[in-house]
């Protein structure tokens, strides 16, 4: 990407940590890597939450064992507003990570554990959205039509939340890169009305705000769409999680610590991490930071 791709405790963390191989699992001592699930497959594939573009579709995985509505993980994927798809997650290819020839990698894509997640009560959406970015573009002509997807696919998954066994109340968006903009900007705008509110995609009456957000090198902080001005004029902020790399040339980690520090300032929780020596779309990412936002989300959720 050629642009600057830019709540618990008011803290940031200095990573690489020692994880153990399973949700919920004790960690083992020495520097054990994260062990992803084997692949599974969504119980609902391609639903459509808008009918503007053939992109306004999601994968929803529901939980193994169902206790009650479930609450929900929204994962977001990356991609310079350009490419991407939600197919890739579950991770399938665990082959080395191809060496980056440029902003636009290639890259190992770093995804959730769809199938730890469900084992352990949650439901996961995987979503896509539309890809406009074109070269010469304004970020604002790309990122707001993305945004406003992210909106509407969170309104259809709470409009038809005891359809599909959904808790309303408990709604987190997942996102990296790109997808993490996307999640950044759910949370810094909620209910608020904005430019993100596009009737038209359906659902309009019904509350498109999210109860944790995930970021994953997704601190974009760009001019005509900023992030902080939505934050400063927010009036409720869910808890956040922020990852980094501080090797990252392509969302450098100072975004990452200026956006912590406007969401402490407004009062919301946030915690950020910072990886030491990882790049963009590391594989460290999946091996180190697995299992704390797993928790992060327990908490989030009261569970």
């Amino acid at each position: 990407m050629d642009f600057r791709l830019g709540l618990l405790v008011p803290t940031i963390l200095l990573s690489v940590l020692s994880v153990s191989p399973a949700f919920g699992g004790e960690t083992s001592p020495g520097p054990v890597e994260y062990q992803y699930s084997q692949a599974i497959e969504p119980t609902f594939s391609d639903l459509p939450y808008a009918t503007q573009s053939p992109s306004q579709k999601l994968d929803l995985y529901l939980p193994v064992v169902k206790n009650g509505p479930a609450p929900l993980v929204i994962w977001i994927h990356g991609g310079g507003f350009r490419v991407g798809d939600k197919s890739s997650m579950p991770r399938r290819n665990f082959g080395p990570a191809p060496k980056p020839k440029g902003p636009d990698g290639p890259y190992q894509i770093q995804v959730p554990d769809v199938a730890a997640l469900t084992r352990e009560g949650y439901a996961v959406a995987s979503l896509n959205y539309r890809l406009l970015r074109r070269p010469g573009d304004h970020f604002v002509d790309f990122a707001r039509p993305a945004v406003q997807d992210g909106k509407a696919a969170v309104r259809f998954l709470r409009a038809n939340a005891a359809l599909y066994g959904l808790d309303p109340g408990k709604f987190a968006v997942w996102g990296n890169s790109a997808g993490g903009f996307i999640a950044a900007m759910l949370a810094a705008t909620g209910d608020d009305p904005t430019i993100f509110d596009d009737p038209a995609l359906g659902d309009p009456g019904i509350s498109g705000a999210i109860q944790a957000a995930v970021i994953w090198y997704g601190a974009i902080e760009v001019g005509d769409l900023s992030i902080a001005h939505y934050i400063s004029a927010a009036k409720l902020i869910p808890p956040v999680l922020i990852a980094n790399g501080d090797a990252d040339t392509s969302v450098p980690v100072v975004e990452a610590i200026r956006l912590n520090d406007q969401l402490l300032k407004k009062g919301a929780k946030s915690t950020l991490t910072i990886l030491s020596g990882a790049g963009h779309e590391d594989p460290a990412f999946m091996a180190t930071q697995m299992l704390p936002t797993f928790k992060f989300l327990d908490a989030a959720f009261g569970r």
